[in-house]
């Protein structure tokens, strides 16, 4: 069940799980000898997850800045913790996650989705979305394909985590050329589909997430929605139109990281040589994130 993770350091220096509260370390500790019950929940002996083996006798302090995430994402419940890590342990076993980084997609469709562009200035890795122009059927029909497709793009920026000084990652969302009709049942199904996984499975690993090139409609659906989610969610969101998209991205991105299509000065080269097809741009790395959506998730 192990799963391959580009960092494999154990070293005691940990940035991270230094910033822990007394507190935090005392119930990430306590959290820890449930790991065989969890492990025995899953029906697996041993498990690797994100290059970190769950053993609760390890002093690998990877394993404390992966478990406070999920201690976090339940209000640090024990019980509600532990159902929540065994449940996502089963799905990536019958996801079969461990497979998706060897699998390949059809770069003409997903190539227009999304990308992972270098980093911001914590040196997180930052995701592109670009939701205009897209054919929803060739997209989102699939939703199996679809799904393991954005599986495998969340999983590809985790490889870029290395639990020690880097555990989050950033997200823009652009809305560029979306029309209020472009969001049709299928993607509506594709939406929902994900956000729930990347809820269920990937607790406390966005960082911040940008909203940009908003349309009026957009800007008030979020403004509806955001009544309804945590502060602690909304905090991370930053909404912003047109004429203030690059001022907005370089606050956490710098300039020389920033792709050129939004003022930056690194070059995505599908984004920079490929924008006859709709008009659109394309990407030119990892593709990543959800399906078009009005309205803004977690």
């Amino acid at each position: 069940m192990a799963e391959t993770q580009t960092t494999s350091t154990t070293s005691t220096n940990n940035p991270i799980f230094d910033k822990f509260t007394d507190e935090e370390k005392k119930k990430v500790e306590e959290f820890k000898t449930h790991i065989p019950d969890i492990l025995k929940g899953a029906d697996v002996q041993n498990y690797t997850l994100w290059g970190v083996d769950l053993n609760k006798d390890s002093n690998d302090k990877r394993l404390d800045v992966i478990l406070i995430k999920f201690l976090k994402a339940r209000n640090f419940d024990s019980d509600q913790t532990k159902e929540m890590l065994i449940k996502s342990i089963k799905w990536r076993i019958e996801f079969k996650v461990d497979e998706l980084l060897s699998e390949t997609f059809p770069a003409s469709i997903f190539r227009k989705v999304g990308f992972i562009h270098k980093h911001d200035k914590e040196n997180r890795p930052a995701t592109y979305n670009l939701y205009g122009g897209l054919n929803n059927n060739q997209v989102f029909g699939e939703l199996d394909r679809f799904l393991r497709w954005r599986i495998q793009l969340m999983e590809k920026g985790v490889q870029l985590l290395d639990f020690v000084n880097v555990d989050q990652m950033i997200q823009v969302h652009d809305y560029n050329l979306v029309a209020y009709s472009s969001y049709d049942s299928t993607v509506k199904t594709a939406s929902k589909s994900v956000s729930q996984i990347l809820q269920d499975n990937y607790p406390e690993f966005l960082a911040a997430k940008f909203f940009v090139n908003v349309p009026w409609w957009g800007d008030l659906v979020f403004k509806f929605v955001s009544m309804f989610l945590s502060e602690q969610t909304k905090k991370k969101f930053i909404v912003t139109s047109a004429s203030g998209v690059k001022d907005s991205l370089l606050k956490l991105i710098p300039e020389e990281n920033l792709p050129t299509i939004y003022g930056g000065k690194s070059v995505v080269p599908e984004l920079e040589t490929d924008k006859s097809d709709d008009d659109k741009p394309k990407a030119n790395e990892t593709r990543v994130d959800e399906p078009k959506n009005d309205k803004p998730t977690e």
